[in-house]
């Protein structure tokens, strides 16, 4: 592993590396181990990423597995703080992947390459609490999804993250959605499908991975939903590792 390359990154953060990955860990404790083994499994597949970590201080101050990572930013307590970390990516290409992941074949880097300002996999409602509602489906996954710097695409991240940070706390929603707002207001695809859909529309160019399953393989997928090798492995976090000492459940 080339560590000294990428301490040497670290002490010069004005320079904005072509691309790179950001994971974000909030909360629950449970999810900064699991970004740590998802840390570990890229660095299998490609020594050279460039990653950072998006945590709580009081996790990584201490913590010399952080001492490697291209960045390590603190970050709000909230059920959401991936969307706070989004606009603040130090690449000018970015991938974020949720903590939850391995990542199990070099092909990774393939998710860079995307035709428009973000490059997502598509959702499988069979796999998920909800996707389909009056007046729309939720289509974009938003656990695996790649974007660049662009001005237009940094104003859209601000916005899905002020947007969900509204809806959460009920100051927005639309009207047209009012009678399906409590199995909603909680998921930021939705808003993600609203500004797509409304503000965003026309404005933003969205590209779907070719075979895309492979590039985020939820567990509970079907056989044969994709046609090559699985890149990303996206599992879920047992409810036991959930229930740390070490949590922070304050929202801000």
């Amino acid at each position: 592993m080339p560590q000294q390359k990428r301490s040497l990154q670290r002490k010069n953060p004005q320079r904005k590396p072509s691309k790179g990955i950001i994971i974000v860990a909030s909360r629950r404790y449970a999810y900064y181990e699991a970004a740590h083994r998802l840390i570990d499994s890229i660095y299998d597949i490609w020594p050279e990423a460039n990653i950072a970590l998006f945590a709580h201080d009081e996790w990584t101050k201490d913590d010399e597995r952080c001492d490697d990572l291209y960045l390590v930013k603190d970050c709000p307590a909230h059920k959401r703080s991936k969307l706070w970390a989004l606009p603040q990516s130090p690449f000018q290409k970015t991938l974020y992947i949720d903590a939850d992941c391995y990542v199990v074949h070099e092909d990774i880097q393939d998710l860079f390459e995307f035709d428009g300002h973000m490059g997502f996999t598509n959702i499988r409602s069979y796999a998920g609490k909800i996707a389909k509602f009056i007046g729309g489906e939720m289509t974009l996954h938003g656990g695996v999804f790649a974007y660049d710097d662009s001005d237009t695409t940094m104003e859209f991240l601000q916005d899905w993250w002020d947007y969900y940070e509204k809806q959460s706390t009920r100051e927005w929603w639309p009207e047209e959605q009012k009678a399906q707002q409590r199995d909603l207001e909680h998921w930021d695809q939705f808003t993600l499908w609203w500004l797509l859909e409304n503000k965003w529309k026309d404005k933003l160019k969205v590209h779907i991975y070719k075979d895309d399953a492979r590039y985020n393989y939820i567990h509970v997928y079907n056989e044969g939903e994709c046609d090559g090798e699985i890149v990303i492995w996206h599992y879920t976090i047992p409810f036991e590792e959930m229930q740390h000492e070490r949590n922070i459940n304050q929202e801000s």
